[in-house]
């Protein structure tokens, strides 16, 4: 059949590197979504990274049966491969969308309110305070918006609030140096940066799902046309 042999060369590399990337994703978004308390993934942003999970899984697939479609030939796979990615490219867009909405202020208002609800934090279960020490020890703050106000009072601050770093933004707490700067800055500045690569993601295999969804249709068009000659040859 008339199939061009660039075309069946280009979309079999990119089905390839779809399994491949498919199974960078997947492990990469499941190793984040199990370890979420390590990486501080709040629940807003747990929704995009289960989204990832999927779309690695469906990736993987989808890239395993268009390498089929294209070594065998078979416009059935192919069909079947190109909706497969017409649905994943529409996820991967929503996962963008996600990013974009953890950016605007109305979206960080409302993390900032479901933030107030764990004042003070002394108060808390001790796994929720163990998490947010270390996110004090790393982001050189302590508390979320008043500083060591937040813990309830002097005796309830942690170890963890301790000024470590002089360079930093440091006040004294009966005897105590501690960071003075609040842990919403260093939560902000995380969240964007996390919100910049889910939308560089969804945009770098957004690019490449369009370019194989057409190539795929070019093959698809060019298997048919094949057909139509072979038996109009009868």
């Amino acid at each position: 059949m008339a199939v061009s042999k660039l075309v069946k060369y280009l979309l079999f590399n990119f089905n390839l590197w779809f399994f491949v990337g498919g199974i960078g994703i997947f492990s990469f978004s499941a190793f984040v979504r199990i370890n979420k308390a390590d990486f501080q993934i709040t629940d807003e942003l747990l929704p995009a990274v289960d989204v990832l999970i999927f779309v690695g899984a469906m990736t993987m697939a989808f890239g395993f049966l268009g390498c089929c479609g294209v070594l065998q030939e078979s416009r059935c796979l192919l069909a079947i491969f190109f909706k497969g990615l017409l649905v994943m490219f529409l996820m991967l867009l929503s996962v963008g969308v996600l990013g974009a909405i953890s950016r605007t202020a109305s979206a960080q208002e409302m993390l900032k309110e479901h933030m107030k609800d764990l004042l003070p934090l002394s108060e808390q279960p001790q796994d929720f305070q163990a998490s947010f020490q270390i996110v004090e020890v790393t982001g050189f703050c302590c508390g979320f918006f008043g500083g060591h106000h937040d813990w309830g009072n002097a005796k309830a601050v942690p170890p963890s609030c301790n000024c470590r770093d002089f360079t930093r933004n440091c006040t004294v707490l009966e005897g105590r140096r501690i960071y003075a700067t609040p842990c919403m800055t260093y939560y902000m500045t995380w969240l964007d940066r996390v919100s910049v690569t889910l939308m560089g993601i969804a945009s770098g295999f957004g690019i490449l799902m369009i370019l194989a969804m057409i190539f795929s249709t070019i093959m698809f068009c060019q298997l048919r046309d094949g057909n139509k000659r072979f038996f109009l040859s009868f």
